[in-house]
């Protein structure tokens, strides 16, 4: 499920009365915790780095260099991508803060996580940030409350999208990043296009079944959840029809570069 709230309002599945039948259905408040506070020359601003055209990230030790990792980075066989949301406040005064909090929540001993699970975040000003360590290098494993079923890249907006849609600017960086990560990882974005996997266990997925999906899906398509929110959830096809059309884009653009062997995003 998101990591997005302590408290949480539960629903009945199905009209089962049981334990067994509750589901995560809400947030009422953001697991962000206080963000741990680091001299000023830990937080000085860094460059963010370029991937591809119009696509720049600020790399991990941009908010958290003095908040290492608490275990090695663990390559992934990702298939698909998950956009998630933080249902935290959307009038936050600082990206780095909400997202230095979420580290503090997600490591502590409550959740007991090396990092915070996310492998990339997005800002309402449509800054992008890479998450769990390792994430610019490549595809690595999220950990996921109520266990996590695998393959998965996750993208999260800072913001909660229960009732207001992400800013144009989120959706913008949305779309590339999930371009760059469907075209770095050999993801088909193709219209229709869907990933099988087994999974390695989780709330919804319990180990060994068998499960399809869109290559770029939101994280209510694999955990009962909430997330990532009622207003932006409907919004998950547009943002795939923008993702082929950006990664189409850089085809297109970088075909002449690749023919003369100077390939540079």
């Amino acid at each position: 499920m998101c990591d997005c709230g302590s408290t949480r309002r539960e629903v009945l599945v199905g009209g089962a009365v049981s334990a067994a039948a509750l589901v995560i259905a809400g947030h009422a408040a953001a697991a962000v915790g206080a963000a741990p506070t680091a001299p000023a020359d830990v937080l000085a601003d860094m460059p963010a780095e370029r991937v591809m055209p119009g696509l720049a990230i600020f790399p991990r030790t941009a908010w958290g260099a003095d908040l290492p990792a608490k275990g090695p980075a663990v390559r992934e066989d990702a298939r698909f991508l998950l956009v998630h949301h933080t249902a935290s406040s959307n009038t936050y005064s600082s990206a780095r803060s909400v997202i230095r909090g979420t580290y503090a929540w997600q490591t502590s001993a409550a959740k007991g996580w090396k990092d915070v699970c996310y492998q990339f975040f997005i800002g309402r000003d449509g800054d992008v940030w890479e998450g769990r360590d390792g994430s610019m290098a490549g595809p690595v494993v999220a950990d996921a409350t109520g266990g996590s079923q695998g393959h998965a890249q996750l993208v999260c907006l800072l913001g909660d999208f229960t009732s207001v849609r992400p800013t144009a600017a989120a959706q913008d960086s949305l779309v590339k990043v999930l371009a760059w990560l469907a075209r770095r990882n050999a993801i088909s974005v193709e219209p229709g296009a869907t990933a099988t996997f087994t999974s390695r266990g989780s709330q919804r997925w319990a180990a060994g079944m068998s499960v399809t999906t869109a290559t770029i899906a939101g994280h209510r398509d694999m955990s009962y959840t909430a997330c990532p929110g009622d207003s932006f959830y409907p919004m998950i096809a547009d943002i795939r029809t923008g993702v082929l059309a950006q990664s189409e884009a850089w085809r297109t653009a970088l075909k002449p570069a690749a023919r003369l062997g100077t390939v540079d995003p």
